[in-house]
């Protein structure tokens, strides 16, 4: 493994590693604000939570629909996230996670569409299987 295929590996990983931590944050503080607890909706979330972390790593292995998917689905997310920040009335501190979720996202976008590292590992990932 070269030099770009280990730095588009070390990059996926991390990325990966963020987008589930947003996730796990996302979780938790809907669930915090709430009144009362709600089993459905934390259903719900945790069914979200495992096929992101399935999608991740089918990303990782190299999967070109993964990838597509993956893109999609980041960039609905980031806009929407982009959105929460100019719509939702609170306080600017309130808005910070909306601001690392359109961060993270975002870079996740550049990352699995246009890195050369990330090309690079996969080219790496698919020719070793």
């Amino acid at each position: 493994m070269n030099i770009l295929q280990k730095t588009g590996q070390k990059r996926t990983v991390l990325i990966s590693i963020s987008i589930v931590l947003v996730s796990i944050h996302t979780i938790y503080f809907y669930h915090s604000l709430m009144p009362e607890f709600e089993v459905k909706k934390l259903i719900q979330q945790g069914v979200r939570f495992l096929l992101t972390i399935g999608l991740l790593s089918m990303i990782y292995k190299g999967k070109n629909w993964a990838r597509i998917l993956g893109v999609m689905l980041f960039a609905i997310a980031a806009l929407t996230a982009i959105y929460s920040i100019f719509t939702v009335n609170t306080s600017l501190i309130n808005k910070t996670p909306f601001m690392v979720m359109s961060f993270v996202y975002s870079v996740a976008i550049y990352h699995f569409y246009f890195s050369k590292s990330f090309k690079a590992f996969v080219e790496f990932q698919t020719q070793n299987k």
